[in-house]
């Protein structure tokens, strides 16, 4: 497993970990993963230097404690060498969202963690590949790691718990294992074998959907439900096969799907997926086109936008980009501040200008705009009002699954046994 694989696992763990009251055996994945959000959150393709005051807002973004974690987070990318600090701040080296997950790994190996932790990740990753029995890894693991017998019953019941893995009870003596990043690779054979453990409506309606999201990238949720029916919505969404994200503001909650491996073409999606940037990106960016006003400063050319963002340009200054990019501001994707531009015409103008911080981010998003995977349509019905909040499709796959687990405990036993057999039930 290279180093950006292990720190995308080590995000997704501490995330994981965060939802739990108590992290013990799991120490060392939880400070690696806080450390690596927060460098996501401070770093830039650019050197840069950070006020404290800027620092702590970035901190509690990343839902980082400022007085308990902060402090010691700081020590432990110091150590590493990836920042300097001061008195007013830190000074962060040129970090990548790639060399962040590296350094995450890193950070993590540094710490001597225990086989437990270095088996959770391997179990993840297996899991991520197909579907598997517990007892088709149990030696795998059991060997490579030198677990006793009692050590893997305790990963694997503490990785269900935590969540680290879902579980699908086949029968009282067997689980099946696997996670939400089951359609991140590989995904032609393994969209076909589901389709195979569907029903011939269901089979319609899935393929209607896909080819949909081929097209324009994105629907909503409303749209979706009433094209496949809430019952194969959620099997659908609970194992992965499509991903929901969530926009939100003061007023409204939106969803909406995107295939998971949409990005797939430009970027590795694992890497993406640690921390969502590139759709968080799209998703501003798609609201300034559709639903920001001329007045308020609408986006009508936006590769010329993100083309003059990446090579460094600064754009503005208008009234809309001090509203618009706070959840970028929060994920330290963008920097919005104070500044004046003179026009074509020499005429002077000062206001909310808009820098992004992390190019490789800004790349992506104008290749997938470029070919047709997000279009001025993908997006239309996000909320009229300032995006406030990004929810990244893990956190809504979760809380289907959590819903459909309840009602209908082997609602995607089919689907998932036929993944790991290949197409064979």
């Amino acid at each position: 497993m290279d180093k950006k694989t292990k720190g995308s696992w080590l995000i997704h763990h501490t995330n994981k970990l965060q939802g739990v009251t108590n992290q013990n055996g799991y120490e060392n994945t939880f400070v690696a993963g806080k450390a690596g959000i927060l460098l996501s959150a401070i770093s830039a393709d650019k050197g840069v230097t950070i006020t404290n005051n800027r620092l702590e807002v970035l901190a509690k973004a990343a839902n980082i404690n400022t007085k308990l974690e902060l402090p010691m987070l700081i020590d432990v990318l110091e150590k590493q060498e990836l920042i300097d600090k001061s008195s007013s701040g830190i000074a962060v080296l040129g970090v990548t969202t790639g060399t962040a997950l590296q350094h995450t790994s890193d950070i993590f190996d540094s710490l001597n963690p225990n086989a437990n932790e270095n088996a959770s990740i391997a179990l993840a990753e297996s899991a991520s590949i197909s579907p598997i029995f517990t007892d088709d890894i149990r030696d795998e693991l059991s060997d490579t790691y030198k677990l006793s017998s009692e050590e893997f019953k305790q990963l694997i019941t503490e990785s269900e718990e935590i969540g680290f893995v879902d579980v699908e009870k086949i029968s009282d003596d067997s689980k099946l294992l696997f996670n939400g990043h089951l359609f991140r690779r590989d995904t032609t054979q393994k969209i076909k074998s589901v389709l195979d453990s569907l029903k011939p409506e269901e089979q319609r309606k899935l393929t209607e959907i896909t080819e949909l999201l081929r097209t324009t990238a994105c629907i909503t949720v409303e749209n979706a439900k009433a094209m496949m029916g809430a019952s194969l919505f959620d099997k659908i969404i609970s194992v992965g096969l499509l991903d929901v994200s969530v926009v939100s503001n003061s007023t409204e909650e939106v969803g909406f799907l995107t295939l998971p491996s949409a990005f797939a073409k430009y970027s590795d999606s694992m890497v993406d997926d640690a921390f969502d940037l590139a759709k968080a990106f799209l998703s501003s960016i798609t609201y300034g086109m559709t639903k920001s006003s001329y007045t308020r400063g609408q986006i009508t050319q936006v590769d010329a936008l993100l083309s003059a963002l990446i090579r460094g340009e600064s754009v503005g200054p208008v009234a809309a980009i001090a509203q618009d990019y706070k959840v970028l501001e929060l994920k330290g994707v963008v920097e919005v501040k104070q500044g004046t531009k003179t026009s074509f015409y020499g005429q002077a103008r000062s206001g909310p200008m808009l820098t992004l911080l992390k190019k490789e981010v800004g790349e992506l998003a104008l290749q997938v705009i470029r070919q047709g995977d997000a279009s001025e349509q993908s997006l239309t019905a996000l909320p009229s009002a300032t995006v406030t909040k990004f929810e990244g499709p893990e956190q809504t796959r979760e809380k289907v699954r959590r819903k459909q687990t309840t009602a209908n405990p082997k609602a995607t036993n089919d689907m998932l046994s036929i993944l790991r057999t290949g197409g064979k039930l």
